[in-house]
């Protein structure tokens, strides 16, 4: 592939050099990663990347090897030799060979968006190409997105589900090496409806204590660079500062490579000193599940008398439906539905989220009493009033 990705070179510079500097517009380099992926560009030229090392063993794979039909090698396999020169009807073309080869509507949206980002960000920026074909797909006749403020399909956990969760990971915090962590990552997920990337992108010295004249609160670093500051009310801060107070940073010496003392200190960290990764929040929230709701009686003495307390059968009946999809994107719509459900304003919600328009944040809504809330109930009947009484027992 890289024999062909040469055909795409300029002069001045090699097709290698510019893809770099495209990817070097994000600074994570797990986002440069998934725009390689999606575009198809060789994971070698991505910069900082560091191929893995096959002695150290490993989690499951998160990236599947490239199938052919990603776009950069779509766009060598169809004879096109410049960007500049491929057009809408082409894109639609690479959409409908995904859909046959089985891509899922998601997948393919994802990756129309890293080729759209590619043309806006880089291609007409640095001249090679005079507009974006990706920006003129119709993406609901592609079936790629849903309307302005219509209902996610990414489940919400219900108050009780959401209390189950805190209780949980309150009685562990001190049964376990990182329990104190553990439940202060669980405390800002759910109180304060950050993203799981930003949760655990955030460093030390983004906390700022409580004080006499305000709450503490995090800076987070949010979808297209912007940076915002989220509250944290006392039961979250009081959770951060009993994971502080027993937070130890490991004595061992640093890799190659790698400053003895970061520059950026993560909040939370693994127990080699490592950053937390967006893995870990995703097997904490099963490991809470699985705990409350096991199948077998655990060996541990003190887990089988906690799981005949009323706090456990509290936990279990909650958590137990959430056991096999649980999610910690559901954490944010979660937090939108019950916020604004106990009287909280929309223009707020949307701004502890990060949200750019509140279109978005309506969309996270899911008004579970949305029916028996229904303005119907006081409108037909007034208009009803006196001449029509209801057959139909409320």
């Amino acid at each position: 592939m890289t024999t062909d990705v040469a055909r795409l070179e300029k002069a001045e510079k090699t097709t290698q050099e510019r893809f770099a500097e495209f990817l070097r517009i994000y600074a994570s380099l797990n986002t440069r990663l998934a725009y390689a992926t999606d575009l198809g560009i060789p994971l070698e030229w991505v910069p900082g990347y560091r191929p893995a090392d096959p002695q150290r063993r490993r989690g499951r794979a998160r990236r599947s090897e490239p199938t052919g039909l990603e776009w950069l090698a779509w766009c060598l396999r169809n004879g096109f030799t410049s960007f500049a020169e491929i057009r809408v009807e082409h894109v639609e073309r690479w959409l409908e060979d995904l859909a046959r080869a089985g891509y899922r509507d998601a997948t393919r949206a994802r990756m129309l968006s890293a080729v759209s980002a590619f043309y806006r960000k880089y291609l007409m920026r640095e001249g090679l190409s005079d507009h974006n074909p990706a920006a003129l797909v119709d993406r609901a006749a592609q079936h790629l997105n849903r309307a302005g403020g219509t209902p996610s399909t990414t489940a919400m956990w219900s108050f009780e589900a959401c209390r189950a969760l805190l209780l949980a990971a309150y009685l562990l915090a001190d049964r376990s090496r990182n329990g104190r962590r553990d439940r202060a990552m669980i405390e800002v997920l759910i109180g304060t409806g950050v993203r799981a990337e930003e949760l655990v992108g955030v460093n030390l010295a983004d906390y700022h204590r409580p004080t006499p004249g305000g709450p503490g609160s995090l800076r987070v670093h949010g979808k297209g660079a912007k940076d915002r500051r989220v509250a944290l009310a006392a039961p979250v801060a009081d959770a951060l500062e009993s994971y502080l107070a027993d937070r130890v940073l490991p004595t061992v010496p640093a890799l190659p490579g790698q400053n003895a003392i970061p520059t950026r200190e993560p909040l939370f960290l693994t127990s080699t000193g490592a950053r937390v990764h967006v893995s870990h929040v995703q097997a904490l929230l099963r490991r809470l599940c699985a705990t409350f709701t096991p199948d077998s009686p655990p060996r541990a003495r003190w887990l089988r008398d906690l799981l005949t307390t009323e706090s456990a059968a509290f936990i279990a009946t909650h958590l137990a439906p959430l056991r096999e999809t649980i999610h910690p994107h559901s954490a944010r719509h979660s937090y939108a539905t019950h916020a604004i459900d106990r009287g909280a304003e929309p223009r707020q919600v949307q701004r502890d989220l990060g949200h750019a328009a509140l279109t978005t944040t309506e969309g996270y809504l899911h008004d579970a009493n949305n029916l028996a809330n229904s303005a119907t109930h006081e409108l037909s009947p007034a208009l009803h009033r006196g001449w029509l009484s209801p057959t139909i027992p409320g």
